[in-house]
């Protein structure tokens, strides 16, 4: 805690707000629940119950930091008092009363991490344009200086230039029918090439997320093949047809590649299982057929190799 302190204050949506560096990793700037509360125009009580509420999402020493039970544990520690002075006078330099500060249950710091976690529980226009306005003149405004250009000397874009261009791709893909996980990692994967690098997991990253398969890769796990030696994607196809797959288990994902965006079929692992089940019922067939909504019959010849 001793390396959390107050860097002077700066000019904020005409407010003065305190700067306050630490705690998160050297340097790394955190704003205090009072702050919070005074820039979104709400009670401090209303923040702490938010954070309090969710707190299974925050995690401790990454996204905050309880200065309350901070002041308990060094209370407790008879030989860490000059810890309790220091986490003391840092709360009474914020503006926190002393009576205020013995009342209260918690009291939050949130690193940059943790203010964007609260934003998306509170979740409201007027609470993201204010969270936009302190990434850009609070948290960002250190690394604008340190990180100002992109890999091959590009220059970072304004975020709120970023910002607009995400919710225009937001909500084409919204459009398009892909699955809010997959517009989230569109979005985290935007604004990390931009220079803004979110560092919050997803549930669609690859240590979480379940695999997806296109009919290219069915292919490859089941070892179907042209007559041309390539992975049968088209015959593939042609079988999920066939099952009249739910769209329950078809997702569309969003893709960029050389500079190209658009929109991909993927499904769950359970439409792999099942066109493995409808191969083993006809005994691997060498012609897989498809008869479309017209009526027009396609049949795709393919031959099978055993998966090392």
């Amino acid at each position: 805690m001793k390396n959390l302190t107050v860097k002077g204050s700066q000019k904020f949506m005409g407010k003065e707000i305190p700067v306050v560096a630490g705690g998160f990793g050297e340097n790394a700037k955190c704003v205090s629940d009072k702050t919070v509360a005074e820039i979104h125009k709400m009670e401090v009580w209303n923040i702490r119950a938010r954070i309090t509420d969710n707190i299974k999402r925050f995690k401790d020493g990454i996204d905050y930091i309880d200065m309350k039970q901070r002041l308990y544990q060094t209370k407790t520690l008879r030989s860490e008092g000059a810890g309790e002075s220091h986490t003391l006078e840092l709360l009474q330099s914020l503006g926190y009363a002393k009576q205020a500060i013995t009342q209260a249950e918690h009291i939050y710091f949130l690193s940059e991490r943790g203010y964007a976690k609260l934003i998306k529980i509170m979740d409201t226009d007027l609470a993201w344009e204010i969270h936009d306005k302190l990434m850009d003149e609070y948290f960002q405004m250190k690394e604008e200086k340190k990180r100002g250009t992109l890999a091959g000397g590009a220059k970072r874009p304004a975020l709120s230039s970023v910002n607009m261009m995400v919710k225009n791709i937001t909500g084409t893909l919204q459009k398009a029918g892909v699955d809010d996980l997959y517009i989230a990692a569109e979005v985290k994967r935007i604004y990390t090439d931009a220079g803004y690098p979110v560092n919050a997991p997803l549930l669609t990253d690859k240590e979480t997320m379940p695999k997806l398969y296109d009919c290219t890769e069915m292919a490859k796990e089941l070892g179907i093949y042209s007559t041309g030696g390539k992975h049968h994607s088209q015959a593939v196809g042609a079988i999920i047809k066939n099952l009249d797959v739910p769209d329950s288990e078809i997702v569309k994902t969003a893709f960029s590649r050389n500079g190209h965006e658009d929109v991909t079929v993927q499904y769950k692992p359970s439409v792999l299982e099942s066109v493995k089940v409808w191969l083993e019922e006809r005994d691997y067939p060498s012609k897989i057929s498809y008869t479309n909504s017209k009526g027009r019959l396609t049949t795709y010849t393919v031959s099978y190799q055993e998966i090392s």
